[in-house]
């Protein structure tokens, strides 16, 4: 086993150069005594002979090292698939094989952290959540969709630019600072007024080079929903209380003697029963509004005849619209398609639209329900003349519970246009509203119609 790969060379080389040297000194020695031109030629042959030795002990070596430069150059260019034949007992064989595993370690490396940075560049593609990633001055180095859509960004203008200056918010930005200051996490949430939108902040410090990232979540919806869940227990709680209380009141005063007096007892009797009612159908809304939204209840959906629907609808309230002093018209055009719907359940809507315009609406008004084709299906509107809703409330109008203004306040259970919303929406359709503050309120509903209309 050799214990260095040029040992060999080394030799050669040593015996070459001797015999060069002492042909060299054989010559010239030969020159000065100006002996025969053919011992001179002799000595010159030497000489060539011996420089012929050295370049045949140094060609493995030189060979090998100038393939060597060619590709070191090519792995410099990036082309880190370099491999060297090695010729066996050569002594520049173990430096070939050392090179040979070096590019093939070089380029696995490489293969793995390019694999790493396109898994990344994916997960930043396609996170919901905001990305940017900042450098010590808070200059942005990176941004990805997410960040982009939600604070509507250009990615070409935004890198290399301060984030406050792209962003325009402090609240963030200071979030931002403080953790590129202290070189610790920080987070937070921010109510962005402008954008209308309520967002989680985590800022991370880069260890390595002082940077920071900064992770964006829009909690806007998550922050609605929280909203609604307290106003929805707060609601509840208010509308349960009234007629409990009223229940206590009445058994509290019958208990004291007034159940002596027949008259008073059967009239606070009836009060019980009008308020027990109003329990019993805040409880039946409830669970009905429970069931559509968990899709417990299925809907019988037959072929409806649209103005069948709302002049059966309009009958029913008949009686109400003239002792309230309304007119009500129906306009529905000539042919309009059947809708493929449950006609008990929107038909329920329809009621429950028309009982809200009856209420709101000061005698002498008017009511329409109307019907029109568009691309969406079919949309009935019920229109009215009465007190209006104001426009920032007309968003949260189909919430449980839900009361826009005190002129709105009067009996019902709050429930009627949740139950509207969630029958009309599982019918694959949408709800909405529109209104002016004293000149009435207009509610449309889209309805799917059969496949072949």
């Amino acid at each position: 086993m050799k214990n260095n790969s040029f040992l060999g060379a080394r030799r050669r080389l040593f015996i070459s150069t001797l015999l060069f040297i002492i042909a060299s000194v054989v010559a010239f020695d030969l020159y000065l005594r100006r002996l025969d031109w053919i011992i001179v030629a002799i000595a010159a042959a030497i000489l060539i002979f011996s420089w012929a030795i050295i370049s045949w002990a140094m060609y493995p070596i030189t060979a090998s090292l100038a393939e060597l430069g060619i590709r070191l150059n090519s792995v410099a260019k990036g082309e880190y698939r370099q491999k060297i034949a090695p010729v066996p007992h050569d002594e520049t064989e173990e430096v070939v094989l050392a090179f040979n595993r070096m590019a093939l370690f070089v380029s696995d490396v490489l293969q793995q952290s390019t694999a790493e940075r396109d898994r990344f560049s994916i997960v930043l593609l396609h996170m919901a959540d905001g990305i940017f990633m900042v450098d010590p001055q808070s200059r942005i180095s990176l941004v990805n969709p997410s960040a982009q859509h939600m604070f509507k960004l250009d990615a070409e203008k935004v890198e290399g630019r301060s984030f406050i200056e792209i962003v325009h918010d402090a609240e963030i930005y200071q979030l931002l600072k403080l953790c590129l200051d202290t070189g610790k996490q920080q987070s937070g949430f921010v109510e962005s007024r402008t954008r209308r939108m309520y967002i989680g902040v985590v800022a991370t410090p880069l260890q390595n080079d002082g940077g920071c990232i900064l992770l964006v979540q829009d909690l806007t919806e998550v922050h609605r929903l929280e909203t609604v869940r307290r106003d929805f227990v707060a609601n509840i709680s208010h509308e349960l209380r009234t007629p409990i209380a009223s229940l206590k009141a009445l058994a509290e005063t019958l208990n004291a003697g007034a159940i002596e007096d027949p008259s008073v007892a059967k009239d606070f009797l009836g009060r019980i029963e009008i308020e027990a009612d109003k329990l019993t159908q805040m409880t039946h809304e409830l669970g009905e509004l429970s069931n559509i939204e968990s899709g417990i209840t299925s809907l019988a959906k037959s072929d409806v005849n649209v103005e069948t629907l709302i002049r059966g609808a309009t009958e029913r309230l008949n009686a109400q619209i003239k002792r309230a002093g309304l007119a009500v018209s129906v306009k529905v055009p000539p042919r309009i398609p059947e809708a493929h719907i449950d006609k008990d359940r929107i038909e329920r809507v329809l009621v429950n639209l028309l009982h809200n315009s009856i209420k709101f609406t000061p005698p002498g008004g008017h009511i329409t329900v109307s019907a029109s084709r568009e691309e969406e299906g079919v949309v009935i509107s019920v229109s009215d003349t009465g007190v209006g809703i104001d426009p920032s409330d007309l968003p949260r109008i189909f919430e449980r519970f839900y009361k826009a203004d005190k002129a709105r306040t009067g009996g019902g259970t709050g429930l009627g246009l949740a139950i509207a919303r969630h029958t009309v929406e599982a019918h694959g359709g949408r709800i909405w509203a529109e209104s002016t503050i004293g000149k009435g309120t207009t509610i449309h509903f889209s309805l799917p119609l059969l496949s072949n209309n």
